[in-house]
């Protein structure tokens, strides 16, 4: 078993978590069955990727994790992931199925391994990545992506309970202009920085604009709708948005269909 100290960064704003929830994390870094160096940072003026980095900084071992401030650690959790780490020669460990590193970028960029952070343990000797401060979101996901491309990416089941609640960052709603921006520029800094991701790119963009055209036709902005659809079906012509496409030209044309 290996026994390294692990370095635990959790960012914290009240503003998004309750204290209680706070605790209640706190407390299951504290059970856990390997030693561990607290580091909370309070990211309320910067956002929780600097809050990362800051953490990233004050860490003083070799190995750091990460824990969103409203979710729970299984108690052998980062255990498990120092030994897969051992036996694997990775640098990167989350949460799920083994998977190749293909499988892994895939499923982190198109897929469905949506929720990495509160797994990511790293071995900050072979991976010099830090988190991307110009996304607001995502920005935990090109850190995976770029540091299992850097030093490779083992995984480890149930490692953690995702809890939300009405005032996480996830529960926040985001207007689909200030989501397209922040989705493209997420596009944009994965094709630059992730090579094995570029195969895919067509597949990210095709569900950006399907998933935009379908929060506007579920506003009632048919046109807009249907603008984000044809687009959709234009880089990738996937049977989804195709369907969906003629489904918002129908109401755009006759709008009194329920």
């Amino acid at each position: 078993m290996v026994t390294d100290p692990v370095s635990v960064v959790v960012p914290y704003s009240p503003q998004y978590t309750p204290e209680s929830m706070l605790e209640e994390a706190k407390q299951t870094v504290a059970d856990q069955t390997v030693s561990t160096e607290l580091i909370v940072v309070d990211d309320v003026d910067t956002g929780p990727a600097d809050a990362r980095n800051a953490g990233l900084d004050r860490a003083e071992t070799r190995y750091v994790a990460f824990l969103d401030a409203d979710d729970l650690w299984a108690r052998d959790k980062l255990e498990r992931q120092l030994d897969r780490m051992a036996e694997t020669g990775a640098g990167l460990c989350v949460q799920g199925s083994p998977r190749t590193l293909d499988d892994f970028v895939y499923d982190v960029f198109v897929g469905d391994l949506s929720e990495v952070t509160s797994a990511i343990l790293v071995d900050t000797e072979r991976v010099n990545v830090r988190f991307e401060t110009g996304l607001d979101r995502g920005e935990d996901l090109l850190y995976a992506l770029e540091a299992a491309t850097e030093a490779g990416v083992c995984c480890c089941r149930d490692l953690f309970t995702r809890r939300r609640h009405e005032r996480s960052m996830m529960a926040t709603e985001m207007d689909v202009d200030t989501y397209l921006d922040h989705a493209k520029r997420f596009g944009y800094l994965v094709s630059q920085r992730v090579p094995a991701a570029q195969p895919y790119l067509p597949i990210y963009y095709n569900q950006l604009y399907t998933d935009l055209g379908r929060a506007c036709h579920a506003a009632g902005d048919y046109d807009r709708a249907v603008a984000y659809f044809s687009r959709a079906v234009r880089i990738s012509p996937h049977p989804v948005s195709a369907l969906a496409l003629g489904r918002s030209v129908l109401y755009r044309a006759a709008p009194f269909v329920p």
